[in-house]
This record gives structure tokens, C-alpha cells and sequence, in this order.
């Protein structure tokens, strides 16, 4: 009778740890070398050719429970630690992607790279690090951190431990920052330890015999003689041996499980590469869950077919022993790339893995602000010459430009996804910057005033500003834009109707208060006193705008509580962003009655919509912050600062408009009097 396989099974066991957290001790260290030998290897290292970086940027990989390119993995991990998607080295301008081959194949090169952004020297400072000759925002290298490494990692593990993210200081959240994104770095540094490894295949006559006397490195050689490791490790087997050969033997099978237990560890920090081979014909299976080189090298053992896993990595582990030879390394990616995305179609998912390769390479968002900028610039020109047609062309060219980019961007974004334009806070900036830019100017169209026109060029920029202010918020806590929803946020019907709506319904409350700030400072610095018309067409906008909003948030707010009943049982329960909703409502609803009705006139009006405008911020944001209810599913850190600045802001305008209103009613009142008393 057969035995078990023994050294599969204390694989197995040897195995089953937890992923690391930032708050364990770094991960085994990759050699360093001397700074001289650094530069004279990194001077030698060729430059990453444009067919190596286009085929590597299209390898498919799961992270953060969605399939993706690797740029687009590269490129979040770059701006998490970096703090932007671009790092110069001896003059030589590196990308996501040739950044992160140069960690994953030269990591004893990039480990001097000062990519390591650290936004507060005193992070450093308490960890023993010596700061006086560096700006207090910096870059540093993974080897100038090094000798403080284990206190980073300590002092983060206390902090995570003991006290709850939302009270950590501003120094604690720091530091577990800076802790997250040397594990990031840490886990590129190690992503291809195993292919690298020589193991012990060489060591006793009877391994020869299967893996021949040549040294070889990466876990496909050692999966390639899996069957007859499997008979050489069977207890018969070994007790047929001599009894020195038998010592010999088992003390060599020994310290390849040792071996393969170190390599099978780090690799399971690395990258999900390997989608499975098996696939499900049930339409409600769960997503396939793509696999690490650790466990085909498991499977292989337990005797699972890995074929076309097997043979991905056979590439993979290739391209890494090339990684000097850039024709064969180059044909070893473009193969890696090729098997990869075979297995990823098993699944239907590489599908638009090219698609979103472009939409980060174009940068649509970034193209777009720099169109409103100069849309914008132009606009205040042409203040200057009202008569002048070519300035206000130019701004409608330049405004309808940045437009079209954003709204391109944000399709694109939800073909990649299948999903509606807004499931996330980051999106919601992006909808909303598009709405307002596009409702501003259909306003323009009607009335020829270059309000609208000029305000969608400031509310274009400030979006896409804010946009990438967040997005690098969203690199440094998610690691992504495009996030798995959580189960409740997974429906396009509600997401396109209730999410949609509701967001409808914050653009015009918020183009109604921009537009309100142009009335309420044209009357506090005096301007065009004598121009009754220009104040009336104001008014008449952020009439028709808030009209607008009352119908969507109205109806977003409606669906919002039918969802409600479908998910969690109830139509109405007080949570927080339902009373955010809610008192957008009643708060539109009392400007437009107490406009009609003659409570307010045009200053009571436009006051009333900033304080709309700041009950919108609220709910946008500000609920969020309260990390309290059902739809908290978006805790920033880092915006109560923002949003306060802007609570200031808006009150001290409120308050001195009110102030000027009350100035200016008593100056009439007593020139009324004088008058009446001289007749």
C-alpha cells in the first residue's frame, strides 16, 4: 500500500500562516550593494525597451478583489509611496511600470532609489533617523530607512494595536502610513525571490538523477520533477536506501522543505498572478480567485492540474534569469503576457484589461484641468474687452475641450467596471465637476453673460483639482480607483437610479451656491451697482438651477428609501446620509416657497442658497466623517480640515453680506427720513 505523500503535507502545514501586516517585522532583506557599486550598476543596466514595458504593462493580475493591468497596479503602488507617477534616477525618467521591473528585477539597484516619500520628518525623527540635512517633505531611499526599519514597523504595530484609527494623531497615522508603504516597496523588492532562489536540487546523487547536476533556480524546475520527487520521497522508497544514503537522502529532502517553506512564505506577499484553471459553468459561482506561485507550487505537489499555471510561471521564472539579456527577456514578457491573459479569458476577464491601460496612460482628468485652466485664464481676459469675440470663443472651445475629456474619462470608467458613473466618493467629484461644467454652460446659451461660461471654467478646474488631490488619497488607503463595492453597493439599477439622482441633485445644489457667490461678492465689493439686470439674471439662474435640484434630490432621496426596503427592511431609518438627503430637501424647498412668497428678496435669497450649499457639502462629505450609519461606506481621513475651512469661509460671507444688507437698509432708511423731514 502506498503512503502519504509526506512532503507535500508538511508543505502544507509548514504554510498555512496568515499574510504579514505592516505592523510585523520587514520581510527577508535583499542584498544591498555599496552606493559605487550601485551607480556602476545601474549605469549599466540598459534602458527598459518600449516593447518590454508595453508587453509587462498588459500583464493581467488580481488586487483589491477586481482584475487589472499591471500598470495600473504599478502605477497606484508608485503614487501610494512616491506620492506621484514618476521618479528621475541618473537622469533617466522612470515610469510606473519601469519603476517597478527595476524593483522586481534589480532590487539591489532600487532599494538607493529615493522614492519613499515621507511628508513628516518628524515620522523619522522618532525613529532614531537623523533629519537635520534633509527638507522636512522628502524622499528617501529604502536603504536610508533601513537601520530604522524594525522601530517603523514596532511603533506602527503598537499604534494599530492599541488605539483605534479614528483617534490616532497626526504623527501615529503618519507613521503606519509610512510603515504601508514600505511593505508595498518590500513586496515588489521580493516579488521574484523564489525565481531567483537556487534550491538544493543538486545536493545528494539521487536529486541529480532528477533535476540533472546544473543548478537550477525558480519553483518550474522543481515542479517539473514533481512525480519522481514524489517517489523518491515515499517511505519504501527510503527505507529501501542504505541507511548512510538514507541519512543523507532525507537530511537533502529536508533542507529543501526548509527552503521551499522561506520561498513559499515571501511569495505569498507578492503578486496574484495566476488565474485558475478551473473553471464554473453556474451562473452565481463567486468570482475565481487568481493564485500566487505558491500555490501552484502546492497544487502541483497535492497533484492538482496546473498545467497552463505551470507554464505562465515557466515564463515568468525565465524572464528573471534574463533579466540582462533584453532580446530574451523581452521575449520572455511578451510570453508571460500571452499566458497570462489565456487564463485570465478562462474567466472572461481580460477583456478590458487594454482599455484600461489606455485610460491611465491618456490621463484624461489631467488633460481636462489643464484645459479649464486655460478656459478660465482666458475668461478673466476677456472681462477685460466684454466686446471681443475671439476671448469668448476661446473659452467656449477651450471649456467644451476640458468637457468632453472629463466626460470621455468618466465612460471610459464605467466601461472598465460595468457600472454606473458614480459608486464611489472619487467618482462622485468626477460626475459632479461634469454636471456643473455642462449645466453651466447650457445656462450660457440661454443668457450671454459669461457668468455661466466663466464659472464652468472655475468649478472645472476646482473638480479635477480635487479629483487628483483624491485620488492619491484613494492610492495611499485603498490602493485604487476602481475598488469591488461592497455586497449591499453591488446593483447597477440603484446605482444608476438612486446614486445617479442623488448626485444629480448635490451638482445643482452646488452650481446654485457657486453662481450665489458671484451676487453676493459683486454686492459686497459694490460691483456694476447700477446694472439691475446683471443682478437679476443671476437670480434667475439660481432659480432655475435649485428648481432643478429639488427634482432630483427629491426623487434620488424617494428611490434612495425604496433601496432601503429591499436591503435592509425599512424605507426610513434616520440614518445619517438619509437625514443629509432629507434636509437638502426641506432646505430647497424653504428658499424656493419663501421666494415665492416674499419671506426673502434677492439677498435673503441668495444667502439662503449658500447655506444650501453648505448643508450639500455635508451630506457629500461631511456624513462620512461621523463614521457612523448604514451608508457610511466612505470614512476620508484627512477632509474634516478641508470642510471646516470651508464652513468658516462660507459663514464669514454670510455674515458680512448680512452685515452690508443691514448697513445699507439703515443708510436708506435715514436718507428717507432727512428727506421726508425737509419737505
Amino acid at each position: 500500500m502506498m503512503t502519504p505523500r509526506w512532503l507535500p503535507l508538511l508543505l502544507l502545514l509548514s504554510c498555512g500562516v496568515s499574510a504579514q501586516t505592516v505592523t510585523n517585522q520587514p520581510l527577508v532583506e535583499t542584498p544591498s550593494l555599496s552606493q559605487d557599486a550601485t551607480e556602476a550598476t545601474a549605469a549599466s543596466r540598459a534602458p527598459w525597451s518600449a516593447s518590454t514595458l508595453e508587453a509587462v504593462q498588459h500583464w493581467p493580475l488580481q488586487h483589491g478583489g477586481r482584475v487589472k493591468p499591471f500598470d495600473t497596479y504599478a502605477g497606484f503602488i508608485m503614487l501610494k509611496v512616491n506620492g506621484k507617477r514618476s521618479l528621475t534616477v541618473n537622469q533617466e525618467k522612470l515610469g510606473p511600470v519601469a519603476w517597478a521591473l527595476d524593483c522586481m528585477l534589480y532590487p539591489e539597484i532600487a532599494r538607493s532609489y529615493e522614492c519613499i516619500r515621507v511628508t513628516n520628518s518628524e515620522v523619522l525623527t522618532n525613529a532614531g533617523i537623523d533629519v537635520s540635512q534633509r527638507k522636512r517633505s522628502a524622499r528617501w531611499s529604502f536603504d536610508d530607512l533601513l537601520p530604522a526599519l524594525d522601530q517603523i514597523f514596532e511603533t506602527a504595530g503598537q499604534i494599530s494595536e492599541t488605539k483605534e484609527a479614528s483617534s490616532w494623531s497626526l504623527i501615529e497615522r503618519q507613521t503606519i502610513q509610512l510603515a504601508q508603504n514600505i511593505r508595498a516597496l518590500e513586496e515588489l523588492f521580493h516579488a521574484f525571490d523564489a525565481a531567483r532562489w537556487t534550491f538544493p536540487l543538486t545536493s545528494v546523487p539521487e536529486l541529480q538523477a532528477i533535476y540533472g547536476t546544473t543548478p537550477a533556480t525558480g519553483f518550474w524546475p522543481l515542479i517539473a520533477g514533481v512525480t519522481q520527487l514524489e517517489a523518491l520521497a515515499n517511505t519504501d522508497a527510503l527505507l529501501k536506501l542504505p541507511e548512510d544514503r538514507r541519512t543523507e537522502v532525507v537530511n537533502a529532502l529536508q533542507d529543501l522543505r526548509e527552503q521551499l517553506v522561506q520561498q513559499m512564505q515571501i511569495a505569498r506577499q507578492g503578486v496574484a498572478w495566476f488565474a485558475p484553471e478551473q473553471t464554473s459553468s453556474q451562473e452565481d459561482s463567486p468570482p475565481a480567485v487568481w493564485v500566487r506561485s505558491d500555490v501552484i507550487l502546492q497544487n502541483a505537489l497535492v497533484g492538482t492540474p496546473v498545467t497552463r499555471q505551470v507554464e505562465a510561471l515557466k515564463h515568468m521564472e525565465a524572464m528573471v534569469a534574463a533579466r540582462d539579456d533584453r532580446p530574451l527577456l523581452q521575449q520572455q514578457a511578451v510570453l508571460v503576457q500571452e499566458k497570462l491573459a489565456e487564463l485570465a479569458d478562462l474567466h472572461g476577464q481580460n477583456g478590458r484589461g487594454s482599455l484600461e491601460v489606455f485610460f491611465y496612460r491618456f490621463d484624461f482628468f489631467y488633460r481636462a484641468l489643464i484645459c479649464f485652466i486655460l478656459a478660465f485664464i482666458i475668461a478673466c481676459l476677456s472681462w477685460l474687452k466684454p466686446q471681443a469675440i475671439l476671448p469668448s470663443r476661446g473659452t467656449w472651445l477651450m471649456c467644451l475641450l476640458g468637457l468632453i475629456l472629463i466626460t470621455t474619462g468618466v465612460t471610459l470608467r464605467c466601461i472598465i467596471q460595468g457600472r454606473p458613473p458614480v459608486t464611489t466618493l472619487y467618482e462622485t467629484i468626477l460626475f459632479i465637476t461634469a454636471c456643473c461644467v455642462g449645466t453651466s454652460l447650457v445656462i450660457e446659451a440661454l443668457d450671454r453673460r459669461k457668468i455661466a461660461l466663466t464659472m464652468a471654467t472655475f468649478l472645472g478646474s476646482i473638480g479635477c483639482f480635487l479629483s487628483m488631490k483624491y485620488e492619491l488619497k484613494e492610492a495611499i488607503s485603498a490602493g485604487d480607483t476602481m475598488p469591488s463595492l461592497v455586497a449591499v453597493l453591488d446593483t447597477n439599477f440603484w446605482l444608476s437610479t438612486h446614486v445617479t439622482s442623488v448626485t444629480l441633485g448635490y451638482s445643482a445644489g452646488l452650481l446654485a451656491a457657486a453662481i450665489a457667490h458671484v451676487w453676493v461678492i459683486g454686492k459686497i465689493l459694490g460691483l456694476r451697482k447700477n446694472d439691475k439686470d446683471f443682478y437679476k439674471s443671476i437670480t434667475r439662474m439660481v432659480y432655475g438651477t435649485i428648481c432643478f435640484g429639488l427634482f432630483f434630490s427629491i426623487v434620488g432621496t424617494i428611490l434612495g428609501g425604496i433601496w432601503a426596503n429591499y436591503s435592509w427592511g425599512r424605507f426610513w431609518g434616520w440614518d445619517p446620509k438619509e437625514n443629509g438627503a432629507l434636509m437638502i430637501c426641506l432646505a430647497e424647498l424653504i428658499i424656493l416657497h419663501a421666494r415665492m412668497s416674499g419671506l426673502v428678496r434677492e439677498r435673503g435669497f441668495h444667502l439662503l442658497v449658500l447655506v444650501n450649499g453648505i448643508i450639500v457639502a455635508f451630506s457629500w462629505w461631511g456624513v462620512n466623517l461621523l463614521n457612523v450609519g448604514l451608508h457610511s461606506y466612505g470614512f476620508t481621513d484627512g477632509i474634516q480640515k478641508m470642510l471646516n475651512w470651508f464652513y468658516g469661509v462660507e459663514g464669514a460671507l454670510i455674515a458680512l453680506c448680512l452685515l452690508m444688507g443691514w448697513i445699507h437698509s439703515r443708510t436708506v432708511s435715514n436718507s428717507s427720513g432727512k428727506t421726508h423731514r425737509e419737505k
